[in-house]
């Protein structure tokens, strides 16, 4: 995170460049008034939350207040190094519908949204590369099994 520039400016960059950590600390310190949007981004290094104030933000980054991420990407480990990847809005979703596809009951989810979203996926059907990012714009209807790839995931 540069220092340079306003918090509105770093707030606006982290809504469009998917920073939903930054994002939701910027908002809570606006609730909290401990910084206005016309501040310097140094003044959020000044910054210390007591305890009681970190949970708050935490469980407001928890809940996605701003609704960043309400759908996220689940990788789902089957034999050896294959994974399957969904999207859909939670863990148990990803899992149900891995089991109607695939009558595997799963022992584990893997959140792979921040590991994978940006990475590239060669299709050989359309012989063309696309990010998880690209792909979810694809989908309208979710939970939706995306594709199944080899040493995925972690």
């Amino acid at each position: 995170m540069t220092k340079q520039g306003t918090v509105a400016s770093l707030f606006h960059n982290a809504l469009i460049y998917d920073e939903p950590y930054i994002a939701h600390f910027i908002y809570y310190t606006l609730q909290k008034k401990k910084v206005t949007l016309e501040d310097k981004i140094e003044k959020l290094y000044e910054i210390e939350l007591t305890p009681e104030e970190y949970e708050e933000f935490q469980e407001m980054k928890r809940r996605d207040v701003l609704q960043m991420r309400p759908i996220k990407l689940y990788a789902i480990q089957r034999n050896g190094h294959l994974y399957d990847f969904y999207f859909a809005k939670t863990p148990e979703e990803a899992a149900f519908l891995h089991y109607q596809l695939f009558g595997e009951k799963v022992r584990k989810v893997i959140d792979a949204y921040n590991k994978m979203m940006d990475m590239g996926i060669y299709n050989t059907e359309t012989k063309r590369t696309s990010t998880f990012r690209e792909l979810m714009k694809e989908y309208v209807k979710f939970p939706v099994y995306v594709c199944t790839l080899e040493g995925g995931g972690s």
